[in-house]
């Protein structure tokens, strides 16, 4: 047994920056974890090569014969009962779990109110803003943002990721 690193980040946290230019402003937030390691059991099980459910491509290259670099080892069922050695948890499963995520843009425009007055108009503001836009991370896995259960390791079982939302409102007095 081999220490890989920790489930726990060594620093987690998130920040805002907001842009004004006239009439408009942008609002976002951003959200990051750094330090921390995940166990990618979706990519262990979309690898180990022991049924003949879908596979990833990856196991297309494969070791075949004498002489083949790959780090994506050779085809084995089961072991005299037991599961095969690749799908055995390793540190090829071992990613690190670094991500800055842009998790809220809203861009919105203030209509002039003097111009407004003519109609009968106090306020007019038009508002677009979307969720989890964008994820910057090296992690192969669908989401970095997995977190350890109590003393457990940090572990991918293919969750369903962040939904995208995207959202457009109007504000009239």
């Amino acid at each position: 047994i081999v220490y890989l690193g920790s489930s726990n980040p060594v620093i987690n946290g998130g920040f805002n920056v907001d842009f004004i230019y006239g009439r408009w402003r942008l609002k976002t937030r951003f959200s990051f974890r750094l330090g921390n390691k995940i166990l990618n059991m979706a990519r262990l099980y979309a690898e180990d090569m022991r049924t003949n459910k879908n596979q990833c491509a990856s196991v297309s290259h494969r070791w075949r014969k004498n002489g083949d670099e790959t780090v994506i080892p050779r085809a084995l069922s089961s072991v005299n009962g037991y599961s095969s050695y690749n799908s055995l948890p390793s540190d090829r499963y071992v990613e690190n779990g670094d991500y800055l995520r842009l998790q809220y843009v809203q861009l919105s425009y203030d209509f002039d109110a003097k111009k407004l007055k003519k109609y009968g108009i106090n306020q007019l503001k038009l508002f677009a803003s979307v969720d989890n836009l964008w994820c910057w991370t090296k992690y192969t896995g669908v989401d970095p943002d997995v977190s350890p259960q109590g003393f457990a390791v940090s572990t991918d079982n293919n969750r369903t990721p962040r939904t995208k939302s995207f959202t457009c409102s109007l504000t009239l007095g």
